[in-house]
């Protein structure tokens, strides 16, 4: 009878390989690191601006550049995961009202702010009274956070680019 033969204590490298890639995080964890919390509240924010997460992923700037398959799969899991979704709130839960203030400002405008700014002709030089004007008028379409010098801002930029009906 011969002797059983001791098991070596090199695996091989086949299993080794299997062991490394089972030990891998899942994909939802590895994004947990790269998304921050300003990174979720400027996201939903600008999605609840233009209900367009292509617009989304051109006009906005996170903290890290994700293509736009990332940005639709982290919006599907803050809406869909349940311990994603959880994480996150409380993560935002935590920012600093400087920050969430700061973070409101960058929202995208949605194509009805857009619209009521078309509305301010291009060859007058309106001031911030008339901007305030138009928050107060229309505080329903207008995002919360959006100030006088913010609406001013955006219309020169649209004057500035061709963006108004009255240009050609």
């Amino acid at each position: 009878v011969s002797a059983p033969i001791a098991p070596s204590p090199v695996p091989t490298p086949g299993l080794a390989k299997r062991m490394k890639k089972s030990k891998q995080p899942l994909q939802v964890t590895k994004d947990l690191g790269r998304w921050k919390p300003a990174d979720d509240l400027l996201l939903i924010n600008a999605v609840l601006q233009t209900n367009d997460l292509t617009s989304v992923h051109l006009g906005v700037k996170f903290s890290c550049r994700f293509n736009l398959r990332e940005i639709q799969e982290r919006w599907y899991a803050l809406l869909y995961d349940p311990i994603i979704s959880k994480l996150a709130c409380q993560a935002m839960r935590q920012l600093h009202p400087e920050a969430i203030a700061a973070i409101q400002s960058k929202v995208l405008f949605s194509k009805a702010e857009e619209q009521l700014l078309n509305k301010v002709g291009s060859p007058s030089q309106p001031t911030l009274d008339t901007f305030q004007e138009l928050l107060h008028k229309h505080p329903d379409v207008f995002y919360p956070s959006r100030t006088a010098k913010a609406l001013q801002l955006h219309w020169q930029l649209m004057k500035q680019y061709y963006l108004l009906d009255d240009q050609t």
